[in-house]
């Protein structure tokens, strides 16, 4: 299949033009989700074309520059092959350019917010990687237009990792950026942290950066920003991570055990509390665990079995999994 992914780099619309690093977008979990789907794509045959309207900007580029299935351009060919095309966060006029008998779907990063009436009625699909998207995205779409596809890892991008860090303290990771009221609970996570008996570092930027660094600075290793690209290489240290979102995806798929914490804090992910943390991204939307149980799920945390980590990330986050929901519905619309 030819597949053409519209992905705007200049403005950053995920996350209202927040996170610039000199000149170039580091958008968390949008990046490290199109990198792992497009290269998902290219490792099942696929012929992939990523259109973005500022080069520039996108962090990825070089990613991609020796993949001979994956075109990285600004420059639209709406005259070339295109079966599909996937609509990320772009304007309007990107899509407008490709003919309307071409198939288009459109990824909801977002869970609430609402496309144009042009991606409305241009879209076949639209496809939520929750079911709180779900939910929301059927209050204002067409009938049968928003579908489920949970999104998922590139588990080669991301090996387990079934040794632990054997250092003098056991190397306790906190992924998560500190904003939208998330540095608050972040902070009484660290509270409750016993500093002395694990090492604990934390990467995440926002407007909570400076007051974490003045309140545990000496304490703790913090760093405001990995790029996506290096994230495998710092999970595969780490004893227990402590994230929401994708970064708890990344985690569990390196093997490493996981602590929910993201709008409040849930504690451990497992087997039988997954289903429910997924309806709302693993970001403990509506948990009420106490963060002063922390050290004690940390201790729980570094006794789990790595092995069993993965294979639940295998079995539930999975991009390959994505990308068969996809490559279903183009089948539907296709037929």
């Amino acid at each position: 299949m030819h597949i053409t992914y519209l992905l705007a780099t200049g403005s950053n619309a995920v996350y209202d033009g927040k996170y610039s690093h000199s000149g170039r977008y580091h958008t968390y979990g949008q990046q490290s989700f199109v990198l792992d789907l497009i290269r998902t794509m290219s490792r099942a045959g696929h012929t992939v074309r990523l259109n973005v309207d500022t080069l520039s900007s996108l962090a990825l580029a070089s990613t991609f520059r020796d993949t001979d299935s994956v075109t990285v351009t600004e420059e639209i060919d709406p005259s070339g092959k295109t079966d599909l095309i996937l609509v990320d966060e772009v304007p309007d006029e990107m899509l407008m350019q490709f003919d309307e008998h071409v198939p288009a779907f459109r990824i909801v990063h977002h869970a609430g917010r609402r496309s144009s009436d042009y991606l409305v009625s241009r879209c076949s699909r639209f496809l939520c990687m929750t079911e709180n998207a779900l939910s929301l995205q059927r209050r204002h779409l067409p009938a049968d237009r928003a579908v489920l596809v949970h999104q998922g890892v590139d588990l080669e991008r991301f090996p387990a990792v079934l040794a632990k860090s054997g250092g003098r303290r056991p190397r306790v990771l906190l992924y998560c950026r500190l904003d939208s009221g998330r540095e608050a609970l972040l902070g009484q996570i660290i509270e409750n942290i016993d500093r002395d008996e694990v090492l604990v570092y934390v990467v995440g930027e926002g407007p909570g950066f400076w007051d974490m660094s003045d309140r545990f600075g000496s304490e703790i290793i913090l760093i405001n920003h990995i790029p996506c690209q290096s994230i495998p290489n710092l999970l595969g240290e780490m004893d227990v991570v402590i994230s929401l979102g994708r970064g708890a995806m990344e985690a569990m798929a390196t093997g490493i055990p996981t602590l929910c914490a993201g709008h409040h804090y849930a504690g451990p992910i497992t087997a039988d509390n997954m289903a429910s943390l997924m309806r709302y991204n693993l970001t403990g939307a509506v948990s009420d665990r106490d963060p002063s149980l922390v050290m004690t799920d940390i201790r729980e945390a570094l006794n789990r079995d790595r092995r069993e980590v993965r294979a639940l990330a295998e079995e539930r986050l999975s991009a390959d999994a994505f990308l068969e929901g996809v490559s279903d519905l183009y089948a539907q619309i296709a037929a």
